[in-house]
């Protein structure tokens, strides 16, 4: 199954804790919304199955950037990290494409430059 959710990736932020509990931001809260809400559009029920699944993460080219850096751009080698994005997507499909995030057993991810910012997600059952 492949999912396309265009929107730019988003890194999960660490909790913030306060006196009266833990909260996220919630920037991130409505970015893992609209993850949700994608794959629920596509996905029926949440497998058991052990999982594999492969991310790719595409930031868009900085339009500051001269024209010879532009055509050279491919690997997005700054922050965000690449598994600081991933438990965002894989915290977002929880309870959609699988019960559980500990089903994914095989995690294939990357982050490249694009034109357009969005996340691709493929997720394929392990037999």
């Amino acid at each position: 199954m492949n999912l396309w959710i265009p929107i730019k990736p988003q890194p999960a932020p660490r909790p913030r804790v306060t006196r009266n509990g833990t909260y996220n931001d919630p920037k991130y809260t409505n970015y893992k919304k609209a993850i949700s809400m994608i794959a629920k559009s596509k996905i029926k029920t949440p497998t058991m199955s052990p999982i594999f699944m492969k991310i790719e993460f595409f930031f868009e080219i900085p339009k500051s950037w001269s024209k010879v850096k532009k055509d050279g751009a491919k690997w997005h080698i700054s922050r965000p990290d690449t598994d600081n994005l991933v438990k965002g997507v894989k915290d977002a499909l929880n309870g959609i494409a699988y019960r559980d995030d500990a089903q994914v057993c095989f995690l294939q991810a990357r982050k490249q430059y694009a034109q357009t910012s969005g996340i691709l997600i493929e997720i394929e059952e392990i037999l």
